[in-house]
């Protein structure tokens, strides 16, 4: 996939902004979401990037692997906007709609694994090339 940029907006939460990661695949554009938290008091958005703190390139060519997953697969642990702001679909888990829901501001995670496309949670399994990541040891 051709990853194009990124752009921020707001999520139903006042602790957590969405990052978009836009790719093209083909001919249709692919937008990845990751829910991170907003630190409203400094107005900062935390671009982690995605999967290990991957900072892709623009006009750069990445394959990433992805499995779907529900929200009680994010360890417990991590204040995540997924067991905050969102209602699962009863039939599949990894579907969701977002409800309005705020908290306080913690940055407890590691949140870039974690994404969602279209309303459904994704977790990053492989990402590659991996040039600009952090990978754990």
């Amino acid at each position: 996939m051709l990853y194009l940029g990124r752009k921020a907006s707001s999520t139903q939460n006042i602790s957590f902004i969405n990052n978009t990661f836009v790719f093209l695949n083909d001919r249709d554009t692919l937008l990845m979401n990751v829910k991170v938290p907003f630190d409203t008091a400094k107005n900062e958005i935390f671009n982690m990037g995605i999967f290990y703190n991957c900072h892709l390139k623009e006009d750069s060519i990445y394959s990433i692997t992805m499995k779907k997953i529900c929200p009680s697969d994010i360890p417990k642990g991590y204040h995540n906007y997924y067991a905050i702001n969102i209602i699962s679909d009863k039939k599949d888990c990894s579907k969701f709609k977002e409800i309005v829901k705020n908290t306080k501001y913690k940055y407890l995670g590691n949140y870039e694994k974690y994404v969602d496309i279209n309303g459904v949670i994704f977790e990053i399994i492989d990402l590659n090339p991996k040039g600009d990541c952090f990978l754990p040891h």
